[in-house]
């Protein structure tokens, strides 16, 4: 996958025509990942007046984004969450369809900008205490969906097995990871095989399995005093409750404090909703999904500064994990 900046960041330009905003601000490229993300700016006092996704073409569609809007107005309107409102463009949309100069239609959406930093990995008392905030945050968002009788009517992708590390993977093939050697391949093959046969006999009900945030990696998550705030909705789909403990520990997996921020989160998010002995017995088969999840994206987003970045060393973490996984289970 490849991105051409000068074509992101006119299209960029001509969205912030869309909300009237073109002689006010400018917007600046902070990440890009599956989309480009840009912080929109006053030119003149550097107050940053929102945060702009630039949507790849084909990623989502224009049904699936405004679901996603629709969502986050029910969290900050029915929940004591805070999660980044969108903002209308002046035709009163949330989702505007920018055509960029290659002829695409780009979906684009400005939300508001939240104070707040991300969690600090290397700082394990902390993260310690802000698992216990995200576990509760988590639920909350759980029961949310729970509750609330549009649920079912979202147009959302689901991360099922094969969605994720199986047959048809939207992050693609974890076999393509750059590192990858033939005997790796083989051994992670019957891991797989594990995970699959455990995802079937816990199964999909209405307490383990629904809408979820899906990416609640430490950089989707903003810290402020006590509180957590919760961004980037993007991925957000139907799955199971457990994937997004399994996401909050993103490339993180291998750090000797995990199983503490893992209690911490239980201990958080069971004071809002229950959570089972065949609940916990499952946290390390979502885990190891996710770090073969992230291994199919690390792979197929090279040309990102970041993911080479993480790349190094990758394969010796994730054999490592898979060892200790099919130690406990295979």
């Amino acid at each position: 996958m490849t991105f051409d900046m000068d074509l992101f960041n006119k299209v960029a330009e001509l969205t912030l025509e869309k909300y009237g905003l073109q002689d006010k601000d400018e917007a600046k490229l902070i990440v890009l990942s599956e989309n480009a993300t840009y912080m929109v700016k006053d030119r003149k006092t550097g107050e940053k007046d929102g945060v702009l996704r630039i949507g790849r073409p084909g990623y989502h569609t224009l049904n699936e984004l405004n679901s996603e809007m629709k969502w986050l107005k029910q969290i900050n309107e029915y929940t004591p969450l805070v999660v980044a409102n969108p903002k209308k463009g002046l035709n009163g949309e949330y989702i505007q369809n920018v055509q960029g100069p290659d002829g695409e239609i780009y979906n684009c959406v400005i939300t508001e900008f939240l104070p707040g930093s991300a969690p600090d990995e290397n700082n394990e008392d902390q993260m310690v205490k802000q698992f216990k905030y995200l576990g509760e945050t988590t639920a909350y968002l759980h029961r949310q969906t729970e509750i609330w009788n549009g649920t079912a009517k979202l147009d959302r992708y689901e991360w099922s097995f094969d969605n994720v590390i199986g047959a048809t993977p939207k992050w693609g093939d974890w076999r393509n990871f750059p590192d990858m050697t033939p005997d790796a391949q083989h051994f992670l093959e019957d891991i797989v095989s594990i995970i699959e046969k455990r995802l079937k006999r816990y199964g999909k009900t209405s307490n383990n399995f629904g809408l979820i945030h899906a990416d609640l990696r430490l950089a989707n998550l903003l810290i402020e005093g006590d509180q957590i705030k919760v961004i980037d909705f993007d991925d957000c789909g139907f799955g199971w409750h457990l994937q997004d403990l399994a996401s909050a520990l993103s490339f993180i997996e291998e750090k000797p404090y995990v199983p503490k921020l893992v209690n911490a989160w239980l201990s958080g998010y069971k004071k809002v909703l229950p959570f089972t002995d065949t609940d916990f017995e499952e946290i390390d088969t979502f885990i190891m999904m996710r770090r073969l999840q992230l291994t199919a994206w690390l792979g197929s987003h090279q040309q990102s500064g970041p993911a080479a970045e993480l790349s190094v060393g990758w394969m010796n973490g994730t054999m490592e994990l898979a060892e200790r996984y099919k130690r406990l289970f295979g």
